[in-house]
């Protein structure tokens, strides 16, 4: 599971996974802050007995691994607290992957294909055909995982480019400004030397206004 979410300034956004089945072992979280602010957000999960297994502050990115079995099984929240800051939204993608007892990424698929279908039914010997695609899907997961990750850093360094990009516009356009103005300045200044009924010039020339 993968998502990108957007958090408003001063609140919470939670998502809850249920993980009763037995064949979940564990569970990886990946999040990171793409944009918004300092892209820095408040994490935590919280367990089915109401723990804080995991708990961050002002992180712009992370990665998790929790053990079901020794967190034990139910419902487990993931939490994106956004709490501290008080007018800037912050997008936010994050991806779940589940794993079996050998470490392998599992999804719904995987679930439905493990519980419902049976070699004896299809009176064929499928044992090595089934480890052979059951690896080629926990490598398929994988790949996906990665790419996915790779996503959230473009969205994330293409944010902070565009952020550099008006922040250097802004300046330049201040910088051109003072430019101009202390131009027009320096030709008054010197058109003033040069001449005779020229307040300015006279003050530059005999330091006084009046002769």
């Amino acid at each position: 599971m993968y998502t990108q979410i957007k958090v408003e300034p001063g609140q919470t956004e939670c998502f809850w996974q249920d993980l009763t089945n037995e064949k979940h072992v564990a569970f990886e979280v990946d999040y990171q802050v793409t944009d918004g602010g300092d892209l820095d957000i408040n994490f935590y999960i919280i367990t089915p007995r109401a723990i804080r297994v995991v708990q961050e502050f002002r992180k712009s990115d992370g990665q998790h691994r929790v053990d079901v079995k020794q967190e034990g099984r139910g419902d487990y929240a993931l939490c994106f607290d956004n709490s501290f800051s008080y007018q800037t939204a912050k997008n936010v993608f994050f991806e779940m992957f589940l794993l079996d007892e050998k470490g392998d990424y599992l999804n719904n698929y995987d679930l439905f294909s493990s519980s419902n279908v049976k070699a004896q039914e299809l009176n064929m010997h499928i044992n090595s055909f089934e480890r052979i695609t059951t690896k080629v899907k926990a490598n398929l997961n994988r790949v996906e995982h990665l790419q996915s990750q790779l996503r959230a850093q473009e969205n994330k360094d293409r944010s902070i480019m565009e952020s550099n990009f008006e922040r250097v516009n802004n300046w330049s356009i201040i910088h051109l400004c003072v430019m101009l103005f202390v131009v027009g300045l320096q030709v008054y200044t010197v058109r003033s030397l040069f001449e005779e009924n020229s307040k300015v010039g006279r003050f530059i020339r005999k330091g006084k206004l009046n002769d």
